[in-house]
């Protein structure tokens, strides 16, 4: 009998693992572990968004910032849409109206108007326009090619522009012409 006895607990104890008192040891250890996982997965969820939102909302900042400094920064930053202004190109021409910048390379100015010297002592100095000269301003559009009311020009062509101001003698002159 200590034979069936000896191989009745060998069963036993190979059935051991299988019985209910070793399981809950072998899931007990493997839960505290799921449940810190658990805990710190809760804790990435709740922080998650907000790490988002913050992320978001400094790459709103730095974009706004960038394009901020970028638009003060160019040629159009210096334009008052509000005015009109005199552009002076590299071949010794000046025009009136209002500038835009269309792209990094082209400009576009509309409402053109330029001086034409009415004698021919004047002629070789268009850009004159004290109170004893003979100057005029001209509406661009009724030359012989019949030219639209607008020029886009590379921005190389220019050497530089100005803002005019409301009361100056161009900017009344083209008001008044406007007016009639």
């Amino acid at each position: 009998m200590d034979n069936t006895s000896y191989r009745s607990n060998r069963h036993a104890t190979q059935a051991q693992p299988a019985t209910a008192s070793e399981a809950p040891e072998q899931s007990e250890a493997p839960r505290p572990a799921s449940r810190s996982t658990k805990q710190s997965k809760k804790s990435d969820k709740g922080g998650l968004p907000l790490k988002w939102i913050l992320v978001a909302v400094a790459a709103v900042v730095v974009i706004a910032g960038g394009w901020y400094l970028m638009r003060a920064g160019s040629v159009a930053g210096t334009i008052d849409n509000s005015k009109l202004q005199a552009v002076f190109f590299t071949n010794g021409q000046v025009y009136f109206g209002n500038l835009k910048v269309v792209n990094n390379e082209y400009m576009k100015l509309t409402d053109i108007y330029y001086l034409q010297a009415k004698t021919a002592s004047e002629k070789d100095n268009p850009q004159q326009t004290s109170a004893g000269s003979d100057v005029q301003l001209i509406k661009l559009g009724d030359e012989i090619h019949g030219p639209e009311d607008q020029m886009v020009f590379n921005k190389s062509q220019v050497l530089f522009f100005e803002n005019l101001k409301k009361d100056g003698n161009v900017s009344k002159t083209i008001e008044n012409y406007q007016k009639n």
